[in-house]
């Protein structure tokens, strides 16, 4: 697939998508995350539209990063790019809204929580199961606190275990859990509320509300950083977990 064809932006009214098009899951790929960054990077620092919707036209919203690029030669690279396109969305001028629809595991939960608001479809489901295949979370330690608590992060990320739309909803991992009819009347109802308002007032009340979470995910982030590229891809775990994805097998632990 070209490059240019693994995500799109279009801007129609108030509302700039930027939509995920790698079938069927959307791992995010190293050209994907790239092709996500120039498109946000096209929109300028005065993007149109009141809203960024991030949203997908496959069955999943993301499954996450791409396991067959998550080995010691190549995660750097990936990761690096990926903490890229996170920043950008976490400090994008305009108020930003994921829709999620299917599953939106490890990275693909992460990238939604870069959002201020989550709408996602009664179906959908949620999570961070990385450790169940010999990795960490590279984000979710940063993101989700500020939004589930510090326990209910630690349950997702240390279990793995995930959560449906209402238990999302009710955790405040999300904003509204609807049914799948219903997305679309949900974020029309949600971008009514911002109409009206002056665009460089919001932009103001946004940076002045992100600040602080803005400040300590930066601050942390080369420390994350470092553990998951200098400690965990030391491990032969982490390896043997990616590669037993993989091949389909129940991984054989070296620190079990």
């Amino acid at each position: 697939m070209n490059k240019k064809d693994l995500a799109s932006v279009a801007t129609g009214g108030d509302i700039t998508r930027l939509t995920l098009r790698r079938a069927p899951l959307n791992f995010l790929s190293l050209e994907m995350l790239q092709r996500m960054q120039e498109l946000l990077e096209s929109l300028g620092d005065s993007p149109p539209g009141r809203i960024l919707v991030i949203d997908s036209d496959c069955a999943a919203f993301s499954a996450g990063l791409e396991m067959t690029e998550q080995t010691q030669d190549a995660v750097f690279l990936l990761l690096d790019q990926y903490h890229a396109v996170a920043q950008m969305l976490c400090s994008f001028p305009r108020p930003t809204v994921a829709i999620v629809r299917g599953v939106a595991l490890g990275a693909g939960n992460e990238l939604a929580a870069c959002c201020d608001f989550v709408l996602a479809s009664l179906e959908a489901t949620f999570g961070q199961p990385e450790i169940k295949v010999g990795t960490i979370p590279s984000l979710a330690p940063l993101l989700l606190p500020q939004r589930i608590g510090l326990q209910r992060t630690m349950q997702m990320i240390l279990t793995g275990n995930l959560v449906d739309a209402k238990e999302a909803e009710l955790m405040g991992l999300i904003f509204q859990a609807v049914p799948e009819g219903e997305l679309d009347a949900a974020l029309e109802e949600l971008l009514n509320s911002f109409r009206g308002s002056s665009r460089a007032v919001m932009e103001l009340a946004l940076r002045a509300t992100r600040s602080s979470r803005l400040r300590e995910f930066e601050s942390n982030l080369r420390e994350v950083q470092s553990i998951y590229l200098n400690e965990l891809m030391d491990l032969g775990d982490s390896v043997e977990g990616i590669r037993a994805f993989l091949e389909k097998r129940p991984p054989r632990w070296k620190h079990e």
